[in-house]
């Protein structure tokens, strides 16, 4: 089960995407099989990180894997960023209710 940090220090989709897929692998194989059927990053941007693709396309695979994640949450978590830093993506405890 996963807990804490997937990705930090970048908001470029050149990164989170493979970091992301690859939790979304561990923690639901499904929706992971699902979401990458086909070639889903096209070959041309996997050889240049450059490819204005990146800065396009990327954004709706980005989106999906984020909701994925959100859904795959192990229980007693929530994936997002850490508070106070908007580049640490992971699973983090849910707050609880009582405090």
């Amino acid at each position: 089960m996963l807990h804490g940090t997937i990705s930090h220090g970048t908001l470029r989709p050149q990164d989170l995407i493979p970091a992301f897929a690859e939790a979304l692998r561990t923690v639901n194989p499904a929706a992971y099989a699902q979401l990458t059927l086909g070639p889903w990053i096209p070959s041309y941007a996997l050889e240049d990180e450059d490819a204005q693709w990146w800065n396009e396309d990327a954004q709706w695979i980005l989106e999906d894997l984020i909701s994925c994640l959100e859904e795959s949450a192990p229980e007693g978590t929530y994936f997002g960023t850490l508070e106070g830093d908007g580049s640490d993506f992971g699973f983090w405890p849910l707050e609880s209710e009582e405090a």
